[in-house]
């Protein structure tokens, strides 16, 4: 697996989550928006993780 890749993929999908967050939000209330969000910080964490294991700037 390219590793640059998997980075650039959990970002993209981390900032698609937090657009869902806001739409869960609205529809769900504050709890669909702070599970949406925790979501989102599971992808960001993920992008960090292998960006810290392969050392990309």
């Amino acid at each position: 697996m390219n590793k640059k890749a998997a980075v650039f993929a959990c970002r993209f999908t981390g900032f698609i989550g937090i657009l869902a967050s806001l739409f869960f939000g609205k529809v769900y209330g504050p709890a669909g928006l702070v599970l949406g969000l925790i979501g989102s910080m599971f992808w960001f964490g993920l992008a960090w993780y292998f960006q810290r294991s392969v050392g990309t700037g």
